[in-house]
């Protein structure tokens, strides 16, 4: 096992040409996260919910995509560390790292 542990991916295809990676840590799928303005967030299996990925598997997806959209402080700790995002490209929702970036 990847020392990242694992991901949910799914890859998404729009009308117009976009492809959307949205990524997220294994145990998030299916979980409600509570925001500091009183918001939920549910971690949707429609929109992550795809493939299981070990640690950088994920890499692969992010290259096929024109958006990524990471939930998640494993998969944006991991990207960070690897120098494909920036620290200062995420933001805390409900205290887990989300990123969104457009290529």
């Amino acid at each position: 096992m990847s020392e990242w542990g694992r991901f949910w991916v799914k890859l998404h295809y729009s009308k117009t040409g976009e492809v959307v990676a949205a990524i997220c840590d294994e145990e998030l799928l299916g979980k409600r996260i509570a925001t500091e303005r009183g918001f939920e967030i549910k971690v949707d299996n429609a929109f992550y919910g795809g493939v299981l990925v070990e640690g950088e598997g994920v890499i692969r997806y992010i290259e096929q995509a024109t958006i990524i959209n990471l939930l998640g402080n494993r998969i944006v700790g991991m990207l960070i560390s690897k120098g494909l995002i920036r620290e200062s490209a995420a933001v805390r929702v409900g205290g887990i790292l989300h990123v969104q970036m457009f290529y």
